[in-house]
């Protein structure tokens, strides 16, 4: 894809919250750069106070840079400014687009809550994402075969619930192999094949090997 503005991403060195909007810059071939302010003292200049932060800078040098806060705002704005979902037009198949990666962010979300939680607390939190990544699989999995199990969720060519897809599913092998290596067995090849397959063939497509070897190299988030 020809882009006429470059990105600066702002975000720790480490494989954790952005890695999906990572991985939408590197598919779309974007320019652009990571930036890891120096926390806890940059932290008001941020906006909202957290990070990720997206800074489009535009060919213009007149127009000012455009400054987006939250991982999922930013994935929403590169997809729909990069055409990656399907079907936009489709009122229903947006709100289901945008449904199924919800699942994935809560998943995140609640795995995100036990590696940080106390040693007392994990087995409450552990027992709570075992419950709703099970519910989660099982519809993520009917989804992908219902669409033939060629390795999209929805059509024949990769959209941004894919990516969210890979990006999720690697980063999880990365970060909870040596952390909590039970909260990947929901998603293994044996509870989760479609999804597996999805991004193993995903995997093998060029437009992703700078995302890889880039996530290859990243710190875990611990």
């Amino acid at each position: 894809m020809t882009n006429t503005t470059s990105f600066t991403l702002r975000y720790f060195p480490v494989a954790a919250r952005a890695e999906t909007c990572k991985a939408l810059l590197f598919f779309i071939g974007a320019e652009w750069v990571l930036e890891a302010p120096e926390w806890p003292r940059e932290k008001g200049a941020q906006r909202v106070g957290k990070l990720p932060v997206l800074i489009e800078h535009s060919a213009s040098e007149t127009e000012e840079p455009f400054v987006l806060g939250d991982s999922r705002a930013i994935e929403e704005y590169l997809a729909t400014k990069y055409s990656l979902y399907y079907q936009p037009d489709d009122a229903q198949l947006m709100a289901r687009q945008r449904e199924l990666r919800a699942h994935m962010h809560d998943i995140y979300e609640l795995s995100a809550m036990i590696i940080h939680a106390p040693e007392l607390a994990r087995p409450f939190f552990t027992s709570k994402y075992l419950a709703l990544a099970r519910c989660v699989v099982d519809t993520h999995e009917r989804v992908l075969k219902e669409n033939g199990s060629n390795g999209h969720y929805f059509g024949n060519s990769t959209t941004y619930l894919d990516i969210a897809a890979l990006a999720g599913l690697l980063t999880f092998r990365k970060t909870f192999a040596h952390l909590v290596p039970e909260l990947l067995v929901p998603l293994d090849k044996t509870n989760a094949p479609e999804t597996n397959n999805a991004v193993e063939i995903l995997s093998k497509d060029p437009a992703f090997a700078s995302y890889i070897s880039a996530l290859e190299t990243c710190s875990n988030a611990e």
